[in-house]
């Protein structure tokens, strides 16, 4: 995913700390979410990302009903993936400068196996 060409980032005056994510491109071009808590879990020696997301806008469907979409799920942990990945690489702690996990409601999980400036 390249950044402001696949995705960029959104940064609403009312949740200045967070963060949003706006697809501009794929299957789920013009949704916009976010993530809650994004933490790890070791299970059976696996070691598990864990995090919460939170679908904003979406044209395909009810926001709520894409945040329980199952390819949905998969994708918004990929991408997440990818994020971290790429922030790694670029010695990036988080995209808000903060490391506040603090968030209840995880909704994804997966096995463990950069950034545009727009401004609503």
């Amino acid at each position: 995913m390249i950044e402001g060409i696949d995705y960029c980032f959104i940064y609403p005056k009312e949740e200045a700390d967070i963060a949003h994510i706006k697809l501009l491109s794929g299957e789920y071009k013009d949704t916009v979410f976010k993530y809650g808590k994004v933490s790890f879990q070791e299970k059976d020696g696996v070691p598990h990302l864990l995090f919460a997301y939170y679908v904003l806008e979406c044209n395909l469907m009810k926001p709520k009903k894409l945040e329980h979409d199952a390819g949905f799920k998969q994708y918004a942990g990929d991408f997440l993936v990818e994020l971290m990945s790429a922030n790694l690489d670029e010695d990036i702690i988080d995209e808000t400068g903060t490391d506040d996990i603090e968030e209840p409601d995880l909704l994804g999980e997966l096995s463990s196996k950069g950034s545009s400036f727009h401004k609503e």
